[in-house]
């Protein structure tokens, strides 16, 4: 069955050379927009640092806000990069997001049951990070989803005549 090839796989080849162009320039737009959203709190970050009265909230609030935003860049960059999400930049930023909310809000203001739950679910984002592997890089999706493998990995196996 060399050179056969299903219907199928001309359809997903068309739809892939069409969509994923189309998909990078929409990721594209949305770093845009990020970044447009990051100068703009920068721009408020430094006038509330020269305003008469300082609120230290508003200023924590602001760094971290630039924190969670630089790593939401970050994910889109190694989407455009690698056309995949990078499970452990998303960790990260849940640990990030999680940990504003907290600042923002005080530990003080927050119920003992709220913050049991906040402790579990950092430790546990914490250990996925720390045990997980995240880290060790996979190959690319498009070897992984090769049409011309023998197994759903994408791995060719040596046939014997």
């Amino acid at each position: 069955m060399i050179g056969f090839v299903t219907p199928h796989t001309s359809v997903h080849r068309a739809a892939r050379r069409f969509l994923e162009p189309s998909q990078d320039l929409l990721v594209l737009g949305i770093g845009l927009a990020l970044f447009g959203l990051m100068v703009r709190t920068l721009i408020r970050l430094v006038r509330e640092l020269f305003a008469p009265t300082l609120d230290f909230r508003v200023v924590i609030a602001e760094v971290l806000f630039m924190l969670v935003m630089v790593e939401v860049v970050r994910l889109i960059i190694i989407y455009l990069e690698e056309h995949r999400v990078a499970v452990d930049f998303m960790v990260e930023l849940g640990i990030v997001a999680t940990l504003r909310e907290i600042v923002l809000r005080g530990v003080i203001e927050l119920d003992w049951k709220q913050v049991t739950a906040l402790s579990v679910f950092l430790v546990a984002l914490g250990a996925l990070l720390r045990f997980g592997d995240l880290r060790v890089p996979g190959p690319p999706v498009s070897e992984r989803l090769d049409p011309t493998s023998d197994d759903a990995t994408g791995a060719v196996q040596s046939r014997r005549s």
